[in-house]
């Protein structure tokens, strides 16, 4: 409920954050700290992971901390490596006997570029980075607390604003991303009986280090369907993830087009705004053939002119 905050409460609370060493995923375990929530963070990169935690115990506002004393550590785990992540609880459950009350599976990474411009590797990584690392977090997770108190825990899976709508450019990253969200379809049945709530979270661009990268990549056509609207700061797209937590909202949107984009894909989804979501579905039924007659357009143009650059003599 938009005027509920009482859905998502951390203090005194222990996250593990997957995708911790930067971005949001940093951003996320920065706030949660301060709120008096210890904090995991979870990565490949030792020297990240030290500088960012080194950031979080100097840096965070610990008057909201409600006079706890949260703990911020590190752990470093390839969470695409199925093993390692099942070594990874071992260590959490069985040696620091830590039941985490959050998982945030916030890992992930674009290259944009069109589709036989794509390497094999990247393929790979799209798939390692942005899907299996939080599948195989959860899974290995749930495992190793299977026998344990079936207290409330939550999932926080981070999807994209790509899954609703996908376009030329993102064949690398688009695929892997509608993959989280019908994956928390499927969670939110397979583990409601162990008292787990699932959120997905649908960002749009906002300003990090990926965020970077990928512009470098990122074909013509791509940047013109997805129009000039700046990316968002990384800590503002956080606050409002954490917001819409405390409100209640398990599937998130941090801007309006991403919402809309949303209104396209109901299906089983949970609502955000419900009522004016099936409205707007409905007018989206009329409008999105002309839309997509548009893009078409363009992409076509992209692509002829492609084709004339490559055939033109060279001087």
């Amino acid at each position: 409920m938009w005027w509920s905050k009482s859905h998502f409460k951390p203090a005194g609370k222990y996250a593990l954050v997957v995708g911790g060493s930067q971005g949001i995923g940093a951003d996320i375990a920065f706030r949660l700290y301060e709120q008096g929530c210890s904090v995991l963070l979870v990565a490949r990169t030792r020297a990240k992971l030290e500088k960012q935690v080194d950031h979080i115990v100097k840096n965070a506002d610990r008057s909201l901390d409600h006079g706890l004393k949260p703990t911020c550590e590190y752990l470093t785990c390839d969470a695409a490596d199925y093993d390692e992540t099942a070594e990874l609880w071992k260590v959490l459950v069985q040696e620091k006997e830590v039941d985490p009350d959050f998982i945030f599976c916030c890992a992930g990474s674009s290259v944009p570029k069109l589709f036989a411009d794509l390497l094999g590797k990247e393929l790979k990584q799209g798939m390692d980075v942005n899907y299996f690392s939080a599948l195989n977090v959860v899974h290995c997770g749930h495992k190793a607390t299977l026998n344990k108190e079936r207290k409330p825990r939550h999932i926080v899976l981070f999807s994209s604003t790509v899954a609703s709508f996908p376009f030329i450019g993102y064949g690398q990253y688009a695929p892997t991303k509608a993959a989280i969200l019908t994956l928390s379809m499927v969670l939110r049945q397979e583990l409601s009986n162990f008292n787990y709530r699932v959120t997905c979270v649908f960002p749009g661009s906002f300003a990090s280090e990926g965020y970077e990268e990928e512009e470098k990549t990122k074909p013509k056509i791509t940047k013109q369907i997805e129009g000039a609207s700046p990316a968002i700061p990384s800590m503002e797209c956080c606050d409002l993830v954490l917001d819409r937590l405390a409100k209640g909202y398990d599937a998130i949107y941090t801007d309006a087009i991403g919402w809309l984009l949303g209104c396209m894909v109901l299906s089983v989804q949970p609502r955000c705004w419900s009522f004016f979501q099936v409205l707007v579905a409905l007018v989206l039924l009329a409008i999105v053939p002309l839309l997509m007659w548009f893009i078409n357009l363009d992409v076509k143009k992209f692509w002829k002119e492609k084709e004339q650059a490559e055939d033109a003599p060279s001087e």
